[in-house]
């Protein structure tokens, strides 16, 4: 006699399963936005130190700690933290310009 209907029980178990492949799939899709965002990153630091060493010459021969304390005294100006807090400003108004430019 075949069955037509599923007992709970194993209604309970199909749903227990989806649930299972759902959050599997969830923590996929966490992972690869972890590893988008992680790459992202190295791009930006890559990006940034190549600019860095464009700038300062001779920067491969010098320390990282001699590279902080120029950065720390090229920074101290009130003038260059008045500069950041305005491009972080204009980055938040055109943000989906921001955001394209960062991913390219």
């Amino acid at each position: 006699m075949p069955r037509s209907k599923a007992t709970n029980a194993e209604k309970i178990e199909n749903i227990k399963t989806e649930i299972r492949q759902s959050e599997n799939q969830m923590k996929m899709l966490l992972n690869k936005k972890i590893n988008s965002e992680r790459s992202m990153r190295t791009s930006r630091l890559i990006q940034r130190g190549a600019l860095l060493e464009s700038m300062i010459k001779e920067a491969d021969t010098l320390t990282n700690e001699q590279i902080k304390r120029l950065l720390l005294a090229a920074f101290r100006p009130e003038a260059i933290r008045e500069m950041a807090v305005t491009f972080r400003a204009e980055n938040a108004d055109n943000n989906g310009e921001y955001e394209a430019e960062r991913q390219d």
